[in-house]
């Protein structure tokens, strides 16, 4: 451990000697432990990141201090701003705090920055930019531009931060398209697809203790992981399992995740009559996680766009229950039609339309053989195109292209 010529504590991580321009600094305000999407996302690539020393600036959230955490030196420090805008005395300390903090932990001629989003880590990162700092790169998830886009400061700071970007990675051929919509130019834009880790979601875990808890053995038992958001459609479910009480009695539903949703639909199975069928389990942890695949039957999560505009950017969990060698149904919107194959690994459906969503349900849960086949051919693609080290691979060689450039 050593410090800086401003004296911030740096910890040192797998990479070995500093060479020339290798050093990335990414900064997340969500990172592990810390529950989200685009934590997982985060800490999947950059822990295998190839040819840069890695350091992480995340936010403490009360976890432990500094240290080396799957081979890249992560560093805790306050990231999360009480509001992301600039224009409020308490949102511009927040970005320039950040922005001077990014400063001194990276010189301009020793790498690059990686910020999980525009908002907030990016207009530090601008900023820092402009005070004689590092170049940078930012990601978008899609979910962030369609909530930039509701404000018009918000929409012009995202658009100043990828204006100043090296790049923009985004995690789907959806967003890459949103960001058409701020300005990006084309030829800076680079889709690096999330992804998932195999041996952890697998066929072969055993579910049996969970499915005891939720199905009997005949039953046809129904998945959704992931937060409690409109947008995710589990009121539509509910409702589909409801609409096919006369036909499919045997239908229960576990419902993983937490949020702001979880009181209503609560009262909506209650209204529906389904609710000794519908199971809401809370938030489960990493390790229970891959035997929640391995129980159900099927995974099911018919995105939709809110009418706010709030959009699925890729959805990590169609990865992962395919992994886990499950069928899965999902909304045709956003970047979910990449994430799944159309009847090769799943069923794509309008997740606003509570007869799409039961007809996808019915056809997976009368056929075994058909769950089976998309279970299996849901592994494969993910195998051949869906791995951490695919992912790594091309943002490492895309920091490589960029040092190499300046």
């Amino acid at each position: 451990m050593r410090r800086n010529g401003a004296g911030e504590k740096i910890v040192h991580s797998r990479a070995g000697e500093d060479v020339p321009g290798s050093r990335l600094l990414l900064v997340s305000e969500v990172y592990p432990p810390t529950i989200g999407g685009s934590g997982v996302l985060m800490e999947g690539i950059y822990t295998r990141v190839q040819g840069a020393r890695v350091t992480v600036l995340t936010d403490g959230h009360g976890t432990s201090g500094d240290g080396v955490e799957n081979g890249v030196a992560v560093l805790r420090r306050p990231v999360a701003a009480r509001t992301w805008g600039v224009l409020s005395v308490t949102g511009l300390r927040a970005h320039v705090r950040l922005a001077w903090r990014i400063w001194r932990l990276l010189r301009r001629r020793d790498g690059l920055v990686h910020c999980a989003r525009a908002l907030p880590e990016g207009v530090a990162a601008r900023l820092s930019q402009l005070f004689g700092g590092p170049g940078y790169v930012c990601w978008a998830h899609g979910e962030d531009l369609a909530t930039a886009r509701a404000s018009r400061e918000f929409t012009f700071l995202t658009s100043w931060v990828f204006r100043g970007a090296r790049a923009a990675l985004a995690n789907s051929r959806n967003t890459a398209e949103m960001l058409g919509a701020f300005g990006v130019p084309q030829n800076i834009r680079h889709v690096v697809y999330p992804a998932v880790d195999a041996n952890r979601f697998h066929p072969d875990v055993d579910g049996a203790d969970v499915r005891r808890l939720y199905a009997a053995p005949d039953d046809t038992l129904l998945l959704s992981v992931g937060r409690l958001q409109r947008r995710k459609g589990h009121d539509v479910v509910i409702r589909a399992i409801a609409a096919l009480n006369r036909d499919l009695p045997g239908l229960r539903y576990v419902i993983a995740g937490e949020g702001d949703e979880r009181t209503r639909l609560e009262q909506l199975a209650g209204a529906e009559q389904v609710q000794d069928r519908v199971f809401f389990v809370g938030s489960v942890g990493d390790e229970a996680l891959p035997a929640y695949y391995a129980a159900a039957d099927m995974f099911v999560l018919p995105n939709r766009i809110d009418t706010d505009g709030d959009i699925e950017g890729f959805g990590i969990v169609f990865l992962e229950a395919a992994a886990a060698g499950r069928p899965v149904i999902g909304g045709r919107s956003g970047g979910v039609p990449e994430a799944v194959e159309d009847g090769v690994t799943g069923l794509l459906v309008d997740g606003s339309d509570v007869e799409a969503v039961a007809a996808a349900i019915r056809e997976l849960a009368v056929s075994p053989e058909t769950r089976r086949r998309m279970g299996r051919d849901g592994r494969a693609r993910v195998l051949a195109r869906f791995t951490w080290d695919q992912a790594a691979r091309s943002v490492s060689d895309l920091q490589r292209r960029l040092i190499d450039a300046r």
